[in-house]
């Protein structure tokens, strides 16, 4: 890894190496916190976790051939009322012996994390590939992997792992970069005012894109404004030369007139828009993908997108501008982008016999749930959304619930599958559309026959879902699965293929 020696990482630290003679000019070849990653070369961040403690694997960690260590505290080192590593009373077996000093060398810091932010940070400017950042309400994930693709068209691409997109994962994915990587896509996500700030100091992207600015975080970004000026910060990372990409769609980002002193780059699925990349025309489309043609730059350019929804093409809008900016031909743009491939939770379509399911439960807001029921609504033969709660959005979280439920209703699902206790609020939103839609009263809970009739269902949590289907019951559907993270349902997912 270019300068990363371990003077220069405890030079950037302000700390001193200790046992470290002789092996000052070392070059560590990758970084991690976790010990069982840990290959020859590496340096190990010891860090403090609400569970387990990685100062207690150092000695894992040194066995494994790590370089260096990182850590609070000297290794073998105990602070009152702690156990040291091994120690039965701490009612866990430790692997490795106990630390009395280990045989390599380690720089000891007040706080691990910052650390990892410091060292990456010092990393970045070392490099000198250009990276793209990538934040926003919505979308986030499968816009970084559309631009990755894309890139991949001409460049060698390392991108963000799965969404390792905080202050932790964002530094971890920067330490992965190599010498063979020509480029690099991150993304960056965000909950609270003050987090892109310190996101953009690791990162240092010199394309910034943003997706939307939606309803997502709004217990912590009060509302859209807010949203808007903290996926914003972004821009401060950007050098002179740098630029903004922005969905041309998004009420709020239209209204950023410049960035760097130049006019953002805007990409739009309306054509009227006149934006830099805009969408012409969808020629075919499916629950496998779409082909349709652009406008990029001026020129008009068919590609396909390997990938079911209208919201995946205006993600290959979003690539084509990135790749563009950094000097690819639309030839090598349409060939990357027709490379990309699912990542399971995120629209992934998955066939078994006559059923088919969307696995889209990786996360959920009013936006991306509104998106995946008119996803849902392109496949043929019988349509089934299950639906659960969406985290973190204020106090509107009930009336938003609400709204979801009514546009599936309208969307004409065929069964609706509310779970969860915010999702009590989506049932209720769509029996009041069954009521407004059908001038009649849905029958009250507790009839089974009649909702069944009515195609709407409720249940508070998974377990009594699971007790009430059989994965019989969806043989012959198109099943959407979706909902915030913290849901797991991923476990329905798993229950239905089973």
């Amino acid at each position: 890894m270019k300068n990363m020696t371990l003077q220069n990482i405890a030079s950037c630290l302000g700390r001193p190496l200790v046992n470290g003679e002789g092996k000052e000019e070392l070059e560590i070849t990758g970084a991690e916190l976790d010990s069982r990653k840990i290959e020859p070369g590496y340096l190990f961040f010891a860090t403090r976790g609400e569970r387990v403690d990685g100062h207690d694997f150092i000695p894992q960690a040194v066995e494994k051939g790590a370089a260096l260590v990182i850590c609070e505290k000297a290794p073998g080192e105990t602070r009152p009322g702690e156990t040291e590593p091994g120690d039965k009373a701490s009612g866990e077996e430790i692997p490795g012996e106990k630390a009395s000093g280990i045989p390599i060398p380690w720089i000891q810091v007040e706080d691990s994390f910052l650390a990892l932010k410091r060292v990456a940070a010092f990393y970045r400017r070392q490099l000198s590939i250009p990276v793209v950042g990538v934040t926003g309400s919505v979308g986030k994930t499968s816009t970084k992997e559309m631009i990755a693709a894309a890139l991949s068209g001409r460049y060698r691409v390392l991108k963000t792992a799965g969404n390792f997109n905080n202050e932790v994962g964002l530094p971890l994915t920067i330490l992965r970069i190599r010498d063979e990587h020509e480029a690099a896509v991150v993304e960056m996500g965000i909950n609270h005012f003050g987090e892109m700030e310190k996101l953009t100091e690791v990162a240092r992207p010199d394309i910034a894109v943003i997706t939307n600015i939606g309803q997502c975080h709004l217990e912590n970004l009060g509302d859209r404004d807010g949203v808007l000026k903290a996926k914003t910060a972004i821009f401060q990372g950007l050098p002179a030369d740098g630029r903004a990409v922005l969905n041309g769609d998004d009420d709020k980002l239209i209204t950023v007139q410049e960035v760097r002193g130049q006019r953002p780059c805007f990409f739009s699925m309306d054509a009227k828009q006149k934006a830099d990349v805009s969408l012409e025309k969808i020629l075919e489309t499916d629950l496998f993908g779409s082909r349709f043609t652009m406008n990029v730059f001026g020129e008009s350019v068919e590609a396909f997108v390997p990938l079911p929804g209208e919201h995946m093409v205006a993600d290959a809008l979003a690539a084509a501008a990135v790749g563009h900016l950094l000097g690819l031909t639309n030839e090598e743009i349409v060939r990357g982008i027709a490379s990309v491939r699912a990542v399971d939770g995120r629209s992934h379509i998955i066939r078994k016999g006559a059923m088919t399911v969307i696995d889209d439960c990786y996360n959920a807001n009013p936006v991306s749930m509104k998106s995946a029921i008119d996803l849902l609504m392109s496949a043929k033969g019988g349509k089934t959304a299950v639906l659960g709660d969406m985290f973190e959005l204020g106090e509107e979280e009930l009336a938003l619930h609400g709204g979801v439920g009514e546009y599936a209703v309208k969307a004409g699902v065929d069964r609706l599958i509310c779970i969860g206790r915010l999702s009590r609020a989506m049932y209720e939103g769509a029996r009041k559309a069954v009521a407004a839609a059908e001038a009649v009263s849905v029958p009250e809970e507790g009839s089974s026959a009649a909702l069944k009739e009515s195609g709407l269902f409720y249940f508070p949590d998974k377990e009594s879902f699971f007790e009430a289907f059989t994965p019989a019951d969806f043989e012959r559907d198109t099943v959407l699965v979706k909902a915030s993270h913290g849901m797991c349902f991923q476990e329905i997912v798993a229950w239905i293929m089973e």
